[in-house]
């Protein structure tokens, strides 16, 4: 699609750069294949390894017909829409993303962040966005999902209604929520979570902006704390499939950090 990336420009400092919001794209198609290095960072880390932990609520949607199956091309094909799609929804509403540089320049870990000025938009707005953002980052991988698409699908529906149910009961004002925090599985240790977060938080202090993100599981809600969040809320996702009756993701959680 021809729409113009919106622009949110923010100030690194040494060991990173800006890879969206600091220039203009003459669509999120160009965005999207410009930045493919932190994409795939990206979906590498939600994707997850044999020695780290994949991403909980997108490791529940994709399902267990590739749970675990880390090195399967398929599994990976749909983390890579997944994150394609994440990166055209924040191009398409407004905000940034920033990686953190290992010491051969290449991409360590991004940050992605929607920047709601306004507050979070109206049910048609987002739909809208959701739309540019469908059409930007292509097809789903229907194929390499096979029988599980539909599954899939019921899954993914299931977890962005619950997602924007708690958050609407916390967030009413400006804000920005942290959409994506990835570090590649060969840089874990390296510092790079907190070298973004930190960044994150300043970024938002420096604004007055509180910021909201969702995470899943008690380890992670450990690692945010540490930042200055605090949990609103612990919820389930829960949803009917061809695959379960009663498909559940326990222990997804939904944090916001006040500005300092």
């Amino acid at each position: 699609m021809g729409s113009n990336v919106s622009q949110v420009e923010v100030e690194v400092g040494p060991g990173m750069t800006q890879v969206l919001g600091h220039k203009t794209y003459g669509s999120i198609s160009e965005s999207i294949k410009e930045n493919g290095e932190a994409i795939a960072v990206m979906s590498r880390s939600f994707c997850g390894t044999a020695t780290t932990a994949p991403e909980g609520t997108m490791d529940w949607v994709v399902g267990p017909s590739l749970r675990e199956k880390w090195d399967d091309p398929k599994r990976k094909s749909i983390f890579d829409w997944m994150m394609k799609m994440e990166w055209s929804m924040v191009a398409a509403h407004g905000g940034f993303a920033v990686a953190g540089l290992k010491p051969d320049g290449s991409m360590g870990a991004v940050v992605l962040v929607a920047l709601y000025s306004d507050g979070i938009p109206s049910g048609l707005s987002s739909h809208l966005e959701q739309v540019r953002g469908f059409f930007a980052g292509g097809l789903p991988p229907k194929s390499d999902a096979g029988e599980a698409f539909w599954a899939m699908k019921t899954r993914a529906f299931a977890a962005q209604d619950a997602l924007e149910e708690v958050k609407g009961k916390y967030v009413k004002g400006p804000h920005a929520h942290v959409k994506v925090v990835a570090v590649d599985p060969d840089a874990q240790g390296m510092g790079f979570c907190g070298k973004l977060m930190r960044f994150v938080s300043a970024w938002a202090d420096s604004r007055h902006l509180p910021l909201w993100l969702e995470t899943s599981g008690e380890r992670n809600v450990a690692i945010y704390e540490r930042f200055g969040y605090k949990t609103t809320e612990r919820f389930d996702i829960k949803c009917e499939t061809s695959e379960s009756k009663e498909d559940i993701h326990h222990g997804e959680f939904g944090m916001l950090r006040s500005p300092q």
